[in-house]
């Protein structure tokens, strides 16, 4: 058996595949230790894997981001906000997350470090000559961010090129976004690594988490990827189950089997764990667009508001928490702002999705549900009820939404997240360029 060293920025869409993974290679017999915020400790603690919390200083809770960073808040979506999280939520962490790594190394000589590919405090070790490092593997927690000619800029939520025209835009526009708006982020990077003795990086940053790492683990399989060519270090790896709910299931959970029984459509409208703290983004017009649509029953997440100020449809059922592998299988369709980890449950499930967001990396989520099939991309992150409603009656009435979402669903179904990457560390940690 091996000991792998795991660390996850303290975000939920980050941390919790890393602790899913954490637990499926502490089940197999591996001797793990996981390393992220403190707000994750009990989490990690029913993985079986043992915990060591992040150095203080970066030791913050997701919960009160925008208490701690009010200036991120005042951001528009977009570039805007996610300039301002790769500099103060990624770069700055940079040094304690390595500090942190290096001080659990010294007791724990891990034989392989697997981490978010966000947690940029691996960059230093990937840095150094593959004889004098362990195993290094990252985990793409959100669709592919690989730059190249066949798509567009990472965030733009474009689909993939098919004339040299579009190429030749793309590359345009890449070169533009690199070289005049993420420059500045790129050189406060390298400014970073060399405070930690550390060269440059060779490639752009987002590119640089993927293709430095011996290994790139990706959520998802290939046909939720654009069709081009990718590196073989890149492998899929599927759907990871999401945590164990430590709740009791809502008071009106009987009403699901109900609404099957009488032929009612079942949808689930929700803004994920962090994106949530404006309900009338999505979950309120989600509400108000099938409200008088009896033959749906609507179920809701409220995390923080008070169900009973909430103008709630006679046909809606509200929770403050509402557990994604319990549900899923009563779904006929899911709204969603477009985080990627309850994308792949809904379409491990096989049920389409209608997706509303624009902040981080949801409008690429968004752009690849729309080019598989399984669903509908309203291109932006505060949809009207009136298109809201068309949308989704669009998805329960026709078929192809469904059957593209059940092919995805036996896609997910045929890879064993563990399996691969137990084999793929294993055979990274055979090479003979690995230091002993």
């Amino acid at each position: 058996m091996a000991r792998y060293l795991l660390a996850a920025t303290a975000i939920p869409g980050h941390a919790n595949p890393v602790i899913a993974i954490a637990g499926g290679l502490s089940a197999r017999g591996h001797d793990v230790v996981v390393h992220t915020g403190s707000v994750f400790a009990s989490a990690v603690a029913r993985s079986g894997a043992r915990f060591v919390p992040l150095v203080p200083e970066i030791d913050i809770d997701y919960r009160t981001i925008d208490a701690r960073f009010p200036e991120r808040a005042a951001l528009p979506p977009g570039a805007a906000q996610v300039l301002w999280g790769v500099r103060h939520l990624f770069a700055d962490a940079i040094p304690a997350q390595y500090r942190g790594l290096c001080s659990i190394l010294r007791d724990f000589p891990a034989d392989a470090v697997l981490a978010d590919m966000m947690f940029m405090g691996t960059l230093p070790l990937l840095l150094r000559p593959r004889v004098a490092r362990q195993v290094v593997a990252h985990v793409g927690t959100s669709s592919l961010a690989l730059s190249g000619p066949e798509v567009a800029f990472f965030g733009a939520g474009l689909p993939p090129a098919r004339t040299a025209q579009q190429r030749a835009r793309n590359e345009a526009a890449a070169r533009f976004m690199e070289r005049q708006v993420f420059s500045v982020v790129q050189n406060y990077i390298n400014d970073v690594l060399k405070d930690c003795g550390a060269p440059k990086l060779p490639c752009f940053a987002t590119d640089a988490v993927i293709t430095l790492p011996d290994a790139y683990f990706q959520l998802g399989v290939p046909a939720l990827e654009y069709d081009r060519a990718l590196p073989s270090a890149i492998h899929f790896i599927g759907a990871l189950p999401g945590p164990a709910p430590d709740r009791p299931l809502p008071s009106w959970w009987d009403d699901l089997e109900a609404a099957r029984a009488a032929g009612r459509k079942i949808v689930m409208v929700t803004q994920g764990t962090i994106a949530n703290a404006d309900l009338g983004q999505l979950v309120l017009p989600g509400l108000a667009a099938l409200a008088r649509h009896d033959d749906v029953l609507l179920l809701a997440a409220t995390p923080g508001a008070d169900a009973a100020l909430l103008e709630v449809p006679e046909n809606a059922r509200v929770a403050d928490f509402i557990p994604y592998a319990a549900a899923f299988p009563y779904l006929d369709l899911l709204i969603t702002n477009g985080g990627i980890g309850g994308v792949l449950l809904a379409l491990r499930h096989g049920v389409p999705l209608l997706v509303a967001g624009d902040t981080e990396e949801k409008p690429e989520v968004a752009a690849r549900v729309a080019y598989t099939g399984a669903g509908i991309n309203l291109a932006t992150g505060h949809p009207e009820v009136g298109l809201i409603e068309a949308a989704a009656r669009e998805i329960l009435a026709d078929p192809a939404y469904r059957a593209a979402a059940a092919r995805l669903a036996a896609q997910l179904e045929a890879v064993d997240a563990l399996d691969t990457i137990e084999a793929v560390l294993a055979e990274e940690r055979a090479k003979p360029s690995v230091a002993a």
